[in-house]
């Protein structure tokens, strides 16, 4: 009789260690299964530890211009640098109070860019809602630009504007707003420039807004 058990005890252990096997590679646990990549657009200040990308700041540069990634740019005498508080900044500025408040910021999120031009235009307008309930994308304005050489679009729109909460900071919700962003192509990825604040501020900014895009050369 024990020698008819032995092949039976190695048969069952056998099929017990293929059936763990088979579990386990049916069923990864949490810290083998890769983690997905969260779809992003441009204006949230997160992304995927993956694509992380070193803090970029604006540099003096002779002859009174600025450097910003890949470009040279002539920055407004009164507007103020601000130190950004996210890697996916490549810059922010302070605005003189006029007719209300604005920011500008400038955002890189690497070679790869945060999706295409037309996702980030349909995420910013999507942002605006207008007084009498009618689609903000009637009320937008999309054009397209050349700034350092390359095809640029601009977005301008207008209404209520709310947004989640970023990290390090809150949730907007406010009336009378305005939205002028343009999406500038680079050899080392699309930068995303965005002014936007009260509709009197942005107004008086737009000009000097778009005359630093203007001002936009590759080094």
């Amino acid at each position: 009789m024990s020698s008819l058990r032995a092949p039976a005890l190695l048969f069952a252990l056998s099929l017990a260690v293929a059936c763990k096997s088979s579990s386990s590679t049916a069923q990864p646990s949490a810290e083998s299964a890769p983690a997905a990549a969260a779809p992003h657009a441009a204006g949230a200040d997160t992304l995927p530890a993956a694509r992380m990308i070193e803090p970029h700041s604006v540099t003096q540069l002779p002859e009174g211009r600025s450097g910003l990634g890949p470009f040279s740019l002539a920055v407004p005498a009164d507007w103020k640098v601000k130190p950004t508080v996210s890697a996916m900044r490549a810059a922010e500025f302070e605005l003189p109070a006029s007719g209300g408040q604005a920011e500008v910021i400038v955002y890189y999120f690497g070679e790869s860019g945060a999706g295409s031009v037309q996702a980030n235009v349909d995420r910013w307008v999507g942002q605006f809602t207008q007084p009498d309930g009618s689609p903000s994308k009637d009320a937008a304005k999309l054009e397209k630009a050349t700034f350092a050489g390359q095809e640029a679009s601009i977005i301008t729109v207008s209404g209520h504007y709310a947004a989640r909460a970023m990290p390090g900071g809150e949730a907007v919700d406010k009336a009378d707003q305005t939205l002028m962003a343009a999406i500038v192509p680079s050899p080392k990825g699309p930068y995303y420039f965005r002014l936007i604040g009260d509709r009197a501020a942005v107004a008086s900014q737009s000009g000097k807004f778009r005359q630093l895009l203007d001002s936009l050369k590759l080094q």
